[in-house]
């Protein structure tokens, strides 16, 4: 398990830069600024354990049904097509992101969310910032696409959650930063961390599919209970 959880950790990090390029400008426009430094850390926390714990619930829902998948007998199929989708995301992550907004319940709560900010973008509270973190958690984003495809892997809704808590966790340290110091990220280092995410995703998504082609199916065998003749 603390390999699930550095790797995932690892993967929110080196994808942070992504983070800071498509939502640091909603960052930068949030209302911190209540006449202190303090104020505006506190207030970049709030953000940040809003987004955070937003993917956790969603790691729990697809460790679930992840789970489920497990269960039917497909538990090593489910891995390897885990690691092969974070892969993909690697090689072809626009490809990916646009993908999944071509879904029609994605397109419908993308419109919502947005709406949703539009509207607490005007309030100027604490509780009102993690609520901005929380429906940002929301955003299409296809490295978050990618991070849940190794949440559905861990084929347990505890493990989904702690992989997605990881992962998010990761990519809070550049977003606090950011927001927290109120600028933005120099170009220079904007390339040199951009280059991380792919490697990082290919490197997490051929772990998985290791892992899975690894399978050791002997528990979850023993764990199913198999019919058996009684003779009387």
């Amino acid at each position: 398990m603390s390999v699930l959880v550095w790797t995932a950790f690892v993967l929110g990090l080196a994808g942070s830069v992504h983070c800071a390029g498509m939502c640091g400008p909603l960052m930068l426009a949030l209302p911190l600024a209540r006449g202190s430094r303090q104020a505006d850390w506190l207030s970049a926390a709030a953000y940040q354990l809003g987004r955070v714990a937003v993917y956790a619930v969603l790691g729990l829902f697809f460790g679930l049904l992840g789970k489920g998948i497990s269960v039917a007998g497909f538990q090593q199929a489910l891995a390897v097509g885990g690691g092969a989708l974070l892969v993909a995301g690697a090689l072809f992550p626009v490809v990916l992101e646009r993908g999944a907004l071509r879904l029609p319940l994605l397109s419908h709560l993308t419109h919502w969310v947005q709406q949703r900010i539009g509207a607490l973008l005007q309030v100027n509270s604490f509780s009102a910032t993690a609520a901005l973190g929380a429906l940002n958690g929301l955003l299409p984003c296809g490295l978050v696409y990618a991070a849940l495809a190794g949440a559905i892997s861990t084929a347990e809704g505890w493990q989904g959650a702690l992989f997605m808590a990881a992962f998010g966790a990761g990519t809070t340290p550049l977003l606090f930063l950011l927001m927290g110091s109120r600028s933005a990220l120099s170009v220079a280092w904007r390339q040199r961390l951009r280059r991380l995410q792919p490697i990082a995703l290919a490197a997490v998504g051929l772990w998985l599919i290791w892992r899975g082609l690894h399978l050791d199916l002997s528990l979850f065998e023993s764990a199913v209970p198999k019919a058996r003749l009684d003779c009387h």
